[in-house]
């Protein structure tokens, strides 16, 4: 065993069914926002084989504990085994996720049930989780029962617990250890900053591209607006039906339900829609309510954009655009959630900022953790303000530890809009053209 490890085993331990080695040469784990599950990776120095009663030191399947800094940051199970080797050496990369990795590509419910009825979001993830041995743990609270969850065959169980969020404006992560946290992004701040150039960040990556400037969401459903009755019943008189004016119009408004949000940052016409698949505009209270007003440019009338049946409108310069107002206590749960979650979601995988700093820990001696919010100042970017952590990988290279921190907008996955154009948070001018924050 080389000094090297040796070294780094003492902040670093790696434990293959529950025992430690010590022939790792390099090693890191992650845990990101935007999947559900943490993940780990690496490299042995194994020794060559001499006979058949050879015995490698990791295969598929076993267990995997990650410890740095007397912190347990991970536990899972080893999905992927790559080796080389000659007569003379041998390395083996093992790859794997943390205990709510299977339910990325697993199905859920396989033998049913495939519907739930008047159920809260919590109990029907922990339906679904608990056959992994993952636990869900709420933080936060998760609105008003679902009238209706109907499964599809084919879903896995991260498919269904995503689609089942977003409606809620909750965030599902992983605390890499084996339970779901239904929580909220940004409650927490670190003690410390990221300063490119000149600061303690010894390397910057930045991820920007291009994303829609309207997010719909749209979904039929039965109306639930009638009585419960019809107006010829068997077995008794008939029903009372009463018609009232417009009442096409608010059958129609009933169950062919929209959810609109605009990206103002986005200065072109570059609509995406997307289909429900669930039945949050299924209740009475959301059928009873407008679907939302779209402006002349969602409508096709903008400069931009075609104008109706007629010719594309002249104009110099686009419109400037209001952002979508974030919900309120009293609205009641709706398309409208799903597409804001787009939205956000959207925002923050289109704009991801990296930065390596030597070390694993941050000012306070804590390690650096996702779901914080922390001061950035890139001068690069034009970054100078609080950004929130979306993920965190901690490396040990072989040489030595790091770091690697992806920050996103500080309100990319907050639905209730509270993060929105905070006093010290957001780009002011910067050379992509693209701005958030106070104007």
């Amino acid at each position: 065993m080389s000094e090297t490890v040796t070294a780094h085993a003492r902040n670093w331990i790696v434990r293959v069914n529950g025992k430690a080695i010590h022939n790792w040469t390099t090693c890191e784990a992650g845990i990101d926002l935007a999947d559900l599950a943490g993940v780990f990776r690496f490299t042995l120095a194994e020794k060559v084989p001499e006979d058949s009663s050879y015995q490698p030191t990791v295969k598929m399947h076993d267990a995997v504990e990650i410890e740095i800094h007397s912190v347990v940051v991970l536990k899972g199970f080893v999905k992927g085994l790559n080796s080389s080797g000659s007569d003379r050496d041998l390395s083996v990369t093992v790859s794997g996720r943390d205990k709510t990795g299977d339910l990325v590509d697993c199905t859920a419910n396989p033998v049913g049930p495939a519907e739930y009825r008047q159920i809260a979001l919590e109990t029907v993830i922990g339906h679904l989780t608990s056959p992994y041995g993952v636990t869900v743990s709420r933080q936060v609270e998760t609105g008003a029962p679902f009238t209706l969850v109907a499964l599809e065959q084919t879903d896995t169980v991260l498919g269904a617990v995503e689609r089942l969020s977003r409606q809620r404006g909750v965030l599902v992560t992983s605390d890499g250890l084996g339970k779901l946290l239904l929580t909220k992004a940004g409650t927490t701040r670190v003690q410390d900053k990221l300063v490119y150039p000149g600061g303690n960040v010894s390397h910057m990556e930045a991820q920007i591209s291009e994303r829609h400037s309207d997010v719909y969401v749209k979904g039929q459903f039965n109306s639930v607006l009638r009585g419960s009755k019809s107006a010829l019943n068997v077995g008794s008189v008939p029903g009372q039906t009463t018609l009232t004016n417009g009442h096409r119009a608010k059958e129609l408004g009933a169950s062919c339900r929209i959810g609109h949000c605009v990206d103002p940052g986005v200065k072109r016409f570059r609509p995406i829609v997307h289909m429900a698949k669930t039945q949050s505009g299924a209740s009475a209270a959301t059928q009873n309510s407008a679907n939302p007003t779209l402006d002349s440019v969602a409508q096709g009338q903008g400069t931009t954009a075609p104008a109706g049946n007629a010719a594309y409108q002249t104009g110099t310069r686009a419109p400037k655009r209001k952002r979508t107002p974030a919900r309120q206590a009293a609205d009641p749960w709706s398309l409208q959630d799903q597409a804001d979650w787009r939205y956000r979601t959207a925002r923050a995988h289109s704009e991801a900022f990296v930065y390596t700093v030597p070390g694993v820990l941050d000012a306070t001696g804590a390690l650096w953790r996702p779901n914080m919010l922390v001061p950035v100042q890139d001068w690069y970017n034009g970054l100078n303000g609080d950004m929130l952590i979306g993920a965190v990988t901690w490396a040990n290279t072989g040489h030595g530890e790091e770091a690697r921190i992806s920050v996103v907008p500080p309100d990319a996955y907050d639905l209730s809009g509270e993060a929105d154009t905070p006093p010290t948070s957001g780009r002011r001018k910067t050379t992509t053209g693209t701005t958030w924050g106070k104007s």
